[in-house]
């Protein structure tokens, strides 16, 4: 892969298509290094978003691009806003999404419950796995906050008063490659983690069609399905993660395998 740098910052990381791509004209793109630089005449955060996005609804017209939803993320170096993309663009590109997602449990006198997601198979990515019940992409500059109170409504019917007792449990960094269409892409996602008590009387429902289905698994039951595999990768990170920081492991063992990315 070749990467990408806009403003000096190495920001993405491109595979052999898509790098052929990002320089047929009409391109912002050019050649410096080895890399694949944005044009330094584009200076400021406008600049950079309108050149991209001409180029990216282009490459939409030319190619087709997996998952195009006109939608806006920021992308960032070290806090740094360089500029905003539309959210299909980010695999191809190997920028970094950022998003939140939610544990959400409940407390019984049996035990914890989580709640858990399959994905509608209609989802460009991932579609019909299992899932944390809330989770979602940050678009433009909202906080990651606002955004969790946002999915958990839109996602799972969660009121906003529920959603606002979520509280922080860490950042989870995920990075691998993968193919769309056919073509090798690096998917690389920054995720805001929280968790979240439900009422035990509360019952989430599916809102808006993102959710084929919502069930409660114990957390035996959670990591039976995270081994038998069938789940999103961030999901079963962060499943597994609650259950052992929460000491809810049975017998008290440690899940299989290790937590690569997670920092509280």
């Amino acid at each position: 892969m070749r990467p990408l740098v806009v403003a000096a910052a190495r920001v993405g990381w491109l595979g052999q298509t898509w790098a052929q791509r990002a320089l047929l004209e009409p391109t912002p793109f050019v050649v410096h290094a080895g890399a694949i630089a944005l044009l330094p005449a584009l200076h400021t955060f406008t600049a950079r978003s309108v050149a991209v996005a001409r180029w990216a609804h282009e490459a939409r017209r030319r190619w087709g691009v997996a998952g195009w939803r006109d939608e806006r993320v920021v992308v960032y170096d070290d806090g740094r806003p360089l500029l905003g993309v539309e959210r299909a663009m980010l695999r191809p590109l190997g920028l970094t999404l950022r998003s939140v997602l939610a544990n959400v449990y409940v407390l019984t006198a049996a035990g914890p419950l989580i709640w858990v997601a399959r994905r509608a198979d209609s989802k460009p990515v991932d579609p019909g796995r299992l899932d944390t019940l809330v989770g979602g992409g940050i678009p433009g500059f909202d906080a990651p906050g606002a955004t969790l109170v946002r999915e958990c409504a839109e996602e799972a019917a969660i009121p906003a008063d529920l959603a606002r007792r979520a509280r922080r449990a860490g950042v989870l960094e995920s990075c691998y490659r993968t193919t769309d269409d056919g073509l090798d892409v690096l998917h690389r996602e920054r995720l805001d983690l929280f968790d979240l008590a439900l009422p035990p009387e509360f019952v989430p429902r599916a809102a808006d069609g993102e959710h084929q289905s919502i069930t409660l698994m114990s957390p035996a039951e959670a990591l039976a399905s995270i081994d038998d595999g069938g789940w999103t990768r961030e999901g079963a990170q962060a499943t597994a993660d609650l259950i052992l920081r929460m000491g809810w492991m049975p017998g008290g063992d440690r899940p299989g395998g290790d937590r690569p990315g997670y920092a509280r």
